[in-house]
């Protein structure tokens, strides 16, 4: 373990981050690509979902998975690091279900919708930390993910902290 650190977040002010507003700018290259623009950043999504086994950038969906895994990885990887606890190493498995995938190929007469109806993840962690602090860190990081929070809305959600050595 290591000494805990006072984390700065540059002209943080509560009032301000409050009402903070995330904005992004989306622009259509065709029906299986647009680009994303967000702050100074830009990435490329291949479409809303792919069946494909391979395709040059990620999905809308593949988007999301990875998404609420960096928040879930980068949260825990923060609130151990206010408790002094570094992990040795840190991962995130993720995969999701749609309720029904033909829905999002626009196939007639299907019934149910084209969201998630399920995702899982499980994050493995090894730090020389006591289970129980690592446990705490992860209870903590579901209460204030942003992801977690928005998705467990209309998403069946299953999340694991597997704790390995």
């Amino acid at each position: 373990m290591k000494d805990s650190k006072t984390h700065s977040f540059g002209s943080y002010d509560r009032d301000a981050g409050s009402n903070y507003i995330w904005t992004a700018r989306v622009r259509s290259k065709g029906t299986d690509e647009a680009t994303v623009y967000a702050r100074n950043q830009s990435f490329t999504v291949c479409g809303q979902a792919s069946f494909r086994s391979e395709d040059a950038y990620p999905s809308a969906v593949e988007y999301l998975l990875g998404a609420l895994g960096a928040d879930l990885a980068c949260g825990f990887a923060r609130q151990a690091d206010r408790r002094g606890v570094s992990p040795d190493a840190l991962e995130v498995s993720i995969s999701g279900r749609l309720n029904n995938p033909l829905r999002v190929l626009g196939v007639i007469g299907e019934t149910g919708h084209a969201g998630f109806e399920r995702i899982r993840a499980t994050l493995y962690v090894s730090a020389d930390a006591d289970p129980a602090v690592l446990q705490q860190i992860w209870t903590d990081l579901l209460a204030c993910s942003p992801m977690v929070n928005t998705l467990r809305q209309g998403v069946d959600l299953q999340l694991d902290l597997q704790i390995t050595q």
